[in-house]
């Protein structure tokens, strides 16, 4: 079978110094209205306050690499763009990636404004790490 999976938070911070310079409010409904843009159709796409923060949870498995994940890695972006204190991680596994990466977790890592991809040494390879060969 097929799939693209994909796991994902993200914490909202104004900037690296202060969860709120005075525009989070301002933020949070720019993200939240970027959010309500995209086409979702499946898994989780949530933005959530928590003890004084903002949160973003993402997560779910499609039958195939769809426009989906992009639209994942330009929200991602958008946040970082918007609010640059904001830290997060998205692990992705497409299990038909023609670039060599089908046995692995892509993470995506949000930090200081930036996403950068990384090398996952948790869960890859996924076989035989997380599942076996039939």
């Amino acid at each position: 079978i097929s799939m693209y999976e994909f796991h994902g938070w993200v914490t909202i911070h104004e900037t690296t110094a202060e969860i709120d310079a005075g525009n989070l409010e301002g933020i949070i409904g720019n993200i939240q209205g970027y959010i309500s843009k995209l086409s979702w159709s499946s898994g989780l796409l949530k933005m959530y306050p928590a003890n004084g923060m903002y949160h973003l949870a993402v997560g779910g498995c499609l039958n195939r690499k769809t426009s989906e994940a992009e639209d994942l890695l330009q929200l991602y972006r958008f946040i970082a763009e918007q609010a640059p204190g904001s830290y997060g991680l998205l692990y992705t596994w497409d299990d038909e990636d023609i670039e060599g990466y089908d046995n692995e977790f892509r993470v995506y890592v949000l930090a200081r404004g930036n996403l950068q991809l990384k090398k996952d040494i948790y869960l890859s390879p996924c076989v035989p790490v997380v599942e076996d060969n039939e």
